[in-house]
């Protein structure tokens, strides 16, 4: 008897939740924050030597004439300079 009155009160709780969100929604109040505008994208760059990404303005260069090379640390530079 008293787990059927748990069950429809907790049916009950669902319901009436159910309810309010979809009338908040309509409202234009939805209980939830409002997603902020997204930023736009960086472009990321590949260390060649462990495969991290990374942003280019945060990233170790080295120009090998026409190409540029990035790296995530100076470890990763120095690997990299010894294969080369």
């Amino acid at each position: 008897m008293l787990l059927g009155w748990l069950l429809r009160l907790l049916l009950a709780v669902l319901i009436i939740r159910l309810v309010w969100r979809f009338v908040a929604g309509l409202l234009g109040r939805g209980g939830e924050p409002e997603l902020k505008t997204r930023e736009r994208s960086v472009e990321l760059v590949r260390d060649p030597v462990c495969g991290t990404y990374l942003e280019p303005g945060r990233a170790l260069k080295f120009d090998a004439g026409s190409t540029v090379h990035y790296f995530c640390s100076e470890s990763c530079q120095r690997a990299f300079l010894k294969t080369t």
